[in-house]
């Protein structure tokens, strides 16, 4: 294996960030005031942003039909007010969902030392949820702006498209459109009373997100932008989300390039329509002890009854033969994929924070019993980093780092540039709590939204002046440039990707070798 030499990149902190600080403004009419758009599937009155030229905010755009009555657990169907006028000034309830996100949320902000009262919610929460929302710096540029549409994470039961961290004035700022959408979650995203028949779709919330990518194809245009250059970008569920798009034929041309942030997992098994036909009738039998039936109860009676009998349900993409016709991971190993350009990373410590200190020695045991070729490697990671280090690696390879890497492989293989990126970054104060670079860490860097109760520092602002600047000129150009990043390699032709943290530079994968023993595949040359 070539050595790689580290490049030390001296970042200068007094460096202005490219982002324009955006205020978004109540009042209607010109600049400063409200901003009016005229697209095909309506006008939209948003909020305009200072200094943003004729740019705004467009916030609460529905993009499909309320899933509600009989159209609860269907496809996504047309907005029935196309060409009517819309008030988008504000955000629109989030999906129903527990407090799944909201617990999350919570407990880092008390592993940070602040007040998990102040963990943010959603403004109100609803069946009638498919809305997105847009931030654009120029409505009427004189050449097309890239588009960033964000699919949100929250383990497909949880999450919403104007979290904290999700907000686009800052990464709108870099000269792109950002736009926002919701999914629907959970039992009302992912199973369905027809559950049992062969031909009935189960996709509903991937089939949320081809609808708001269809209504980015019919409307961005007025808002300034190229249909003809989106990318989509997501963490978490909303990365999984992602490589399952690019599995589904049915996607083609709704996206010209994606971005992985801690994605991966879409290559692992997911359930098959038995599976979730026996989801829903325990749903259903649970429900019909209160009188109701699916249809009959109110969507707050659904998610009781998901809560209380489902907690281990794995909810997400299922093979229903409809729209998910193959296991994602065998059509990723296969080619059969949406080739588009790529950027896909993982964080060093994403399983970190979900360790249980109470089962970790049964857990250490059960992984050498299941990976025996591993046993000694396991071992010898334990003696140098500790159980909690080394169940994170192993956790994070398997979940995450190794899937990721062998979609990264199968793009590279259709002759498109692939960038990968390993986040080492830990804030201060986050290794002492336990958190390292923890899973959602680097978002708030992507979009320059750092929370309050964040510690954030010069080298984190430094951080985010490449990040956010890396991941626009990648939807821009195709190539993730920013300052120091600019010495990013094309993995689809080095094999190497780039490590972001207060040094930034390039290797070869963290894992190589761990994902080979892990896939009971490879040599045995793993090194801690």
């Amino acid at each position: 294996m070539k050595d790689i030499t580290p490049v030390k990149i001296a970042f200068q902190s007094s460096l202005a960030l490219f982002a324009l600080i955006l205020c978004a403004c109540t009042t209607v009419g010109g600049k400063g005031e409200g901003s009016v758009v005229s697209a095909p599937d309506g006008v939209f009155e948003g909020l305009a942003l200072d200094e943003a030229g004729d740019g705004g905010a467009f916030l609460g755009i529905p993009f499909a039909a309320p899933p509600v009555g009989d159209l609860r657990w269907k496809a996504p169907g047309p907005v029935v007010q196309s060409g009517a006028m819309y008030d988008t000034t504000s955000y629109a309830p989030a999906c129903i969902q527990g407090d799944y996100n909201i617990s999350w949320y919570a407990g880092l902000i008390s592993s940070f030392g602040g007040d998990p009262a102040d963990a943010p919610k959603p403004q109100g929460e609803s069946e009638d949820c498919l809305y997105l929302n847009v931030w654009t710096p120029d409505t009427t540029p004189e050449t097309p702006l890239p588009v960033m549409v964000w699919i949100h994470g929250g383990a497909y039961k949880g999450g919403w498209s104007y979290e904290p961290n999700y907000i686009g004035t800052e990464l709108a700022g870099q000269g792109v459109i950002v736009v926002s959408t919701a999914y629907r979650l959970g039992p009302f995203g992912f199973l369905s009373p027809e559950a049992d028949e062969t031909n009935a779709p189960l996709n509903f919330g991937l089939m949320d997100q081809m609808a708001a990518l269809e209504w980015v194809q019919r409307n961005i245009g007025a808002f300034g932008g190229d249909r003809d250059n989106v990318t989509i970008f997501g963490e978490s569920a909303g990365a999984s989300s992602i490589g399952t798009l690019m599995t589904l034929p049915e996607a083609a041309g709704l996206f010209d390039a994606a971005i992985s942030q801690s994605g991966g997992f879409e290559s692992l098994p997911i359930p098959e329509r038995s599976d979730a036909a026996a989801a829903f009738a325990t749903l259903a039998s649970y429900l019909q002890q209160d009188g109701a039936t699916p249809y009959s109860a109110s969507a707050q009676q659904i998610l009781d009854a998901s809560n209380a009998t489902l907690s281990d349900y794995d909810f997400g993409p299922v093979l229903d033969d409809v729209l998910i016709t193959a296991q994602p991971g065998n059509l990723i190993k296969a080619g059969k994929i949406n080739a588009v350009n790529l950027m896909i990373g993982t964080n060093k410590d994403e399983w970190l924070m979900y360790l249980d200190s109470e089962t970790m020695d049964a857990d250490l045991q059960a992984w050498k019993t299941d990976f025996p070729r591993a046993a000694s490697f396991i071992d010898e990671l334990v003696q140098t980093t500790g159980p909690a280090a080394t169940l994170d690696r192993l956790e994070t390879a398997t979940q995450m780092r190794c899937p990721g890497q062998a979609l990264a492989d199968a793009v590279a293989a259709q002759g498109k540039s692939v960038y990968v990126y390993q986040f080492n970054r830990a804030r201060e104060g986050a290794d002492e709590a336990g958190l390292g670079s923890y899973h959602g860490a680097e978002i708030a860097y992507v979009f320059d939204t750092h929370d309050s109760w964040l510690p954030t520092d010069e080298i984190d602002a430094d951080i985010t002046t490449v990040m956010s600047k890396a991941w626009t000129q990648f939807a821009t150009t195709g190539v993730p440039t920013s300052g120091a990043s600019e010495i990013w390699p094309d993995y689809a032709t080095t094999g190497q990707v780039l490590q972001i943290d207060e040094t930034i530079e390039t290797a070869y994968p963290r894992d190589n070798n761990l994902c080979n023993l892990l896939s009971l595949a490879g040599p045995e040359d793993a090194t801690p």
